[in-house]
């Protein structure tokens, strides 16, 4: 079994069954539009359908419902499919929601694309990829989207990274990067990664504070939620006195094929 970071534990998985933390999701920072461009463009075969495991509220998948044939959106919390139905485009024809594990979803091969984000990182890879690798057409690719990136750090940075860790409840959080742990047990090969954006993003300073809330590690009801939005405004809002603030955002999508078997 590959070994991953310790904060990808079932108790921090039970967290995206938080009705909050789903609210909460539209707030984190968004694909830049040259993401799903790209996404778009690493179709290559038919039919043009397309697997997004762990969909959370629809992020990837109700923005490429237009420009497909049909989207399998997938997630095991029905929290975040029911906000996922509620927001733009969620209501589309061709996206089938799911409710349940990437692992065990039902699928309708083939598919000519799957994606997924940083939830892949709470699945189970040795069952996963051949999964994948099974339902794939001949051309199909593995998309992971993200992380979304703020670039440059706003000027609040440096203090925001002494907060977090006080208030999160990942305390023994170990920075983790799943790709090359894919590689090493002969799960996926990797054949293009681009860097997307830069874009402008705005929003209000309660909406900031709120993105927070949509992860695992800071949900409002596992921590002082009060006591983190008042240590988080005040070190922000010095820098938004028109309480607007403004980002500039970054992504990454980095694809390539699954595999069927692990190296002993």
């Amino acid at each position: 079994m590959i070994l991953r970071a310790p904060q990808f534990n079932d108790e921090h998985a039970r967290r995206w069954h938080d009705a909050d933390a789903a609210e909460c999701y539209q707030y984190r920072l968004p694909y830049p539009v040259d993401t799903f461009d790209l996404l778009v463009g690493l179709i290559v075969d038919g039919p043009r359908a397309v697997l997004d495991l762990g969909c959370g509220t629809g992020e990837i998948a109700r923005v490429l419902a237009p420009r497909v044939a049909r989207v399998d959106a997938v997630d095991f919390a029905a929290e975040m499919v029911a906000v996922g139905k509620r927001r733009p485009g969620g209501g589309a024809a061709n996206i089938r929601w799911q409710v349940a594990k990437g692992e065990e979803a039902e699928l309708e091969a083939p598919y000519s694309l799957v994606t997924g984000g940083q939830s892949l990182h709470w699945m189970n890879w040795e069952v996963l990829m051949p999964r994948l690798a099974g339902a794939l057409t001949p051309g199909g690719m593995l998309a992971v989207v993200g992380p979304n990136e703020v670039d440059p750090l706003p000027p609040w940075d440096a203090e925001l990274k002494t907060i977090i860790p006080r208030y999160s409840t990942a305390k023994n959080y170990v920075p983790f990067d799943m790709i090359p742990a894919w590689e090493s047990a002969g799960l996926f090969r990797e054949v293009g990664m681009v860097r997307t954006g830069p874009v402008a993003f705005e929003q209000t300073v309660a909406e900031y504070i709120a993105a927070f809330h949509a992860n695992s590690t800071l949900t409002r009801a596992h921590i002082d939620a009060e006591g983190f939005d008042a240590e988080v405004r005040t070190v922000v809002a010095p820098h938004c006195p028109d309480g607007v603030v403004r980002l500039t955002v970054r992504s990454q999508v980095l694809w390539g094929k699954p595999v069927v078997g692990v190296r002993g």
